[in-house]
């Protein structure tokens, strides 16, 4: 959300905001799908003339149910040339 600023800046401050998060661990033990869900993006950079591809596959957790989700597995970064990248 933008904020216009009409007033001088007379002061500034960092703003913390201390939020408890639920930390939610699995409990079982999940093994990697045949098949997942997944999109991959194109990104292209001025730092390098080759575009990089990320690729985001996901697991649907709960399927069927009311607590069905779909959360992030793994990823895959991939480019034409990855000689500069570790």
């Amino acid at each position: 959300m933008m904020k216009k600023i009409d007033q001088r800046i007379v002061d500034y401050g960092v703003v913390n905001e201390e939020r408890e998060g639920q930390v939610l661990q699995m409990h079982e033990r999940i093994e990697r799908p045949e098949c997942l869900p997944g999109t991959t993006y194109k990104f292209k950079t001025p730092l390098s003339e080759h575009a990089l591809y990320v690729t985001l596959n996901d697991i649907l957790l709960n399927p069927g149910t009311e607590h069905e989700m779909r959360r992030p597995f793994e990823i895959f970064i991939n480019s034409k040339n990855m000689d500069h990248f570790q």
